[in-house]
């Protein structure tokens, strides 16, 4: 199964679509995807499909984040052309993603 999966190794700034994990707080270790990044870019806003959604995202400083080097692509592609992604869908590539890693993918 396809996912869009790429890595990548410009970690210099989140982008949206890509996958990160918490290391700070009291969600550490939970996966999210970066769905829209602040003007200066220090903050960014989560969504892990369950208790944030694309449409009610987490903002999060980025010192807090781990990137992971994925970047889903089909989420970027649908948030910056349509400004939004269907929720079941974001589920699913997520839910595909954690399921990939637990393989060792």
């Amino acid at each position: 199964m396809d996912l869009g999966l790429k890595e990548f190794s410009d970690d210099s700034l989140c982008r949206i679509g890509q996958v990160v994990r918490s290391r700070k707080g009291k969600d550490v270790g939970r996966w999210y995807v970066v769905v829209g990044v602040s003007e200066n870019g220090r903050r960014v806003f989560l969504a892990d499909g369950v208790k944030f959604t694309p449409a009610k995202p987490k903002a999060k400083n980025t010192i807090h984040l781990q990137r992971t080097g994925w970047h889903l692509d089909e989420i970027a592609q649908s948030i910056m052309s349509e400004g939004k992604i269907d929720a079941g869908r974001f589920q699913a590539l997520l839910a595909g993603l954690k399921r990939n890693e637990q393989q060792g993918g």
